[in-house]
């Protein structure tokens, strides 16, 4: 029986949130306004209207396929492409067909295989083009579709991948990698649920050895005819990504093995049947009557753009992370999922080597990874589920950078235990105000204690607790002093020093 290979090409359309509209000053805000409140002549198409780019939404675009390593045409232009469709007034949108903004590009991806084991892809990125939205129609029970234009001409970039990825999972990473690079750029809130970015999959599977892939096309080899690719519409999640992509393969590749053929088609994807349904049958190139738009002249995007300076990508950010401060692949990632979270852990990081410094505490390449994982397991667990418990967002986090670093600093130098650490988070988290931890633990008497005299009677008051397990240890079953050890803790509400409290123990057992 023959293997089929997926072969997947996506198709990414993003809201630029500008502060107005691709070619009209109307405010670029349809989720927050009144049905059909920011429409003016050019939104609804009233004949004799004429279209003005807007700059910042074409200075943006470069921005965007700069970041994704596209190249930059000299020339580019916009293009009227044809359809009819109740949510186009003008009965074409204005976008770009052979001479787009970007091309060429690629980015990298990063998958965790199992624990800290990096495997990697990379997704060539075709074009890097922009257009205007479409209205937004909202289909009632009763038959009828309302139509609010409010969308209708928002600056929408598209960005069409290469046939690379191989999987659902990468699909959905790259996915995941692009939003997080759009955020970082600060030009789209890139939120799928809202529809600021919505994804298109393109998917075929061909038999294995009978295809290649040259410069970004699917060609096939001998005789071999390849199967018509399904573009995959409706698809408003990451989980929805993976979803679709996994259904569609499984669905194309049982067809394929009993013989049978389809043509190039649209389907949509319903979430809570958890299927792709046939829309329609796709249309070509062709079909939609591309011819550049007379009323915009062609332009230069890199003399409209400037001078760009991009800043440091999520790509580049994590690996620094991983090198520079130590951290894990798994922390690294996590930490620069969210420009904020990222930019956050830059300044405890930078505070908390100042607080070692006051400790006097010495940090060799030992000790760095220590520090790097009590950091990041601390930013990334504690602190995220503590503030999840809460629905306390990174940007409304009331706890400074600074102080953050001291609670760190305060547990890598053993004066502060973990169970503690905790409850000072927790104060620190409820307190609405930035509290400082060191003062928290002071006035609540939960740093470590480390002054043997008072650890000794807590000491003796335990072995006259345990005699059964004083006696065990004597007779030689060293597990059973931690059982002990465990007894101090409780003891002191977890406030002893575990190392002092393990020697004199010892001592105290002779």
């Amino acid at each position: 029986m023959p293997k089929y290979i997926p072969i997947i090409g996506l198709e990414i359309h993003v809201e630029l949130k500008t502060k107005s509209k691709m070619f009209c000053a109307c405010a670029n805000n349809p989720e927050r306004a009144m049905p059909n409140q920011n429409i003016c002549e050019i939104c609804l198409a009233h004949p004799g209207t004429i279209p003005v780019p807007n700059k910042t939404a074409i200075e943006w675009t470069v921005k965007i396929a700069k970041a994704l390593g596209c190249t930059i045409n000299e020339y580019s232009k916009f293009d009227r492409k044809h359809y009819f469709y109740p949510d186009l007034p003008k009965a074409y949108q204005i976008s770009q067909y052979d001479q787009p903004i970007g091309e060429h590009g690629g980015v990298e991806l990063e998958f965790l295989n199992g624990k800290n084991h990096r495997g990697s892809a990379k997704i060539g990125i075709t074009r890097v083009h922009l257009e205007e939205d479409t209205a937004k129609l909202t289909h009632g029970t009763d038959g009828n579709t309302l139509v609010d234009f409010n969308r209708a001409g928002v600056p929408l970039v598209e960005i069409v991948s290469d046939p690379d990825a191989q999987s659902a999972l990468e699909a959905k990473t790259y996915c995941q990698e692009l939003q997080n690079i759009l955020r970082y750029l600060d030009v789209s809130d890139a939120d799928m649920e809202k529809g600021h970015m919505r994804c298109e999959a393109n998917i075929s599977v061909q038999e294995e050895g009978k295809f290649e892939i040259v410069n970004g096309v699917v060609k096939p080899i001998g005789q071999y005819h390849l199967n018509n690719k399904v573009e995959v519409k409706n698809i408003n999640s990451f989980r929805a990504v993976e979803k679709a992509i996994e259904y569609e393969i499984k669905r194309q590749s049982e067809l394929a093995q009993k013989g049978e053929v389809w043509g190039p088609q649209t389907r949509g994807w319903d979430d809570n049947k958890g299927e792709t349904v046939l829309q329609r049958t796709k249309e070509s190139a062709a079909d939609y009557r591309y011819f550049p738009d007379p009323d915009i002249p062609p332009f230069h995007p890199l003399k409209i753009a400037g001078d760009l300076h991009l800043i440091e990508l999520p790509a580049a950010r994590r690996l620094r992370f991983h090198q520079e401060y130590g951290f894990s692949y798994a922390d690294a990632q996590i930490l620069t999922s969210d420009k904020h979270w990222a930019d956050f852990t830059e300044q405890v990081y930078s505070e908390l080597q100042n607080w070692l410094k006051d400790f006097k505490k010495k940090i060799d390449g030992q000790s760095l990874q220590q520090l790097a994982k009590l950091a990041g397991g601390w930013l990334t667990s504690k602190l995220t589920g503590a503030m999840a418990e809460r629905k306390i967002d990174i940007q409304l986090l009331k706890i400074k950078p600074e102080n953050f670093a001291e609670l760190v600093a305060l547990i890598f130098d053993n004066r502060l235990n973990s169970t503690n650490a905790q409850k000072v988070l927790i104060e620190m988290l409820e307190s609405g105000t930035d509290m400082d931890p060191t003062h928290i633990m002071e006035e609540k008497g939960y740093g470590q204690v480390n002054d043997e005299n008072k650890l000794g009677l807590v000491i003796d008051e335990v072995i006259k607790n345990y005699p059964a397990q004083v006696n065990q240890f004597k007779a030689g079953k060293e597990p059973i002093l931690q059982f002990l050890k465990g007894m101090v803790m409780k003891a002191t509400e977890g406030s002893a020093d575990p190392i002092i409290a393990e020697k004199l123990l010892r001592d105290k057992l002779k």
